[in-house]
């Protein structure tokens, strides 16, 4: 299975955006994850004219593995550290098994908290 590559014959190619959708995904029915976040290019995306956009979900291709980094805010009062652990073993879990390649890196923004008042918890 090829991955953004040029495929050999009889090989599947694996487009970044796929992953990138598999891993949004498995994020998104972690509990504490609130919503994903747009992050923007940064400076070395810009200056190499990497097609990175304003995604909240980014994927990497190296050697046959993938590196993915997932921007997000996080629901009031949920342990930080353990939300983010159960989104990167969720994550690359659900890659790994859907693609058969290695997940090297999972990596997890929290780009804020989403406060709710009280009397809309309730509603």
């Amino acid at each position: 299975m090829a991955i953004n590559g040029s495929p050999r014959d009889g090989e599947v190619v694996i487009s970044n955006d796929v992953i990138a959708s598999i891993a949004w995904n498995a994020a998104k029915d972690v509990e504490g994850v609130s919503a994903f976040v747009s992050k923007t290019p940064d400076p070395v995306s810009r200056m190499r004219k990497e097609d990175c956009g304003n995604k909240a979900v980014r994927v990497w291709s190296f050697d046959g593995s993938f590196r993915i980094h997932i921007y997000l805010r996080l629901k009031d009062g949920v342990n930080m550290q353990e939300v983010c652990s159960c989104v990167q073993r969720s994550v690359k879990s659900a890659v790994q098994s859907m693609t058969g390649k290695i997940v090297s890196e999972v990596h997890v923004s929290v780009q804020g908290i989403d406060f709710t008042a009280p009397d809309e918890e309730n509603a």
